[in-house]
């Protein structure tokens, strides 16, 4: 082999192998990325359930589905964020209900939005959804 073809053959291996560790990189970084995603909307859903079963715990006694969407706030209020996420209580149309938005501190792009009721919640029983009708 001479000189000249041993020289081509370690450039193209060179650049083949700087290609492949940018390839190799670039999928290791989506990887880490896809997964931080995911744990960032575990802790959505886990406060989302910590919230409902609060909701649950706390206003079972009231039976009632003339609940206002103040009184749901106000009981949110004693479950706290967890780190790096943002809760954001909304009033709805009816009165009755509350949408909670949650975000990631950093990722306005990353959001997830429910709305809560108390028959949604399982706090009503018959004569309390005759009441509100």
């Amino acid at each position: 082999m001479h000189l000249l073809e041993v020289m081509l053959a370690a450039a193209l291996f060179s650049s083949a192998s700087a290609s492949s560790m940018q390839l190799w990189g670039r999928v290791v970084s989506a990887s880490q990325q896809t997964e931080l995603r995911q744990q960032q909307l575990e802790r959505m859903e886990l406060d989302r359930l910590r919230l409902q079963a609060h909701w649950q715990r706390e206003l079972s006694g009231a039976q009632t589905c003339s609940l206002s969407s103040e009184q749901l706030q106000a009981v949110a209020a004693a479950v706290p964020v967890p780190p790096q996420l943002q809760r954001e209580l909304l009033p709805g149309i009816t009165g009755q209900e509350l949408r909670v938005r949650w975000s990631v501190e950093g990722q306005p792009q990353l959001k997830r939005e429910r709305l809560f009721t108390p028959a949604g919640l399982g706090l009503c029983t018959q004569e309390g959804a005759s009441d509100a009708t």
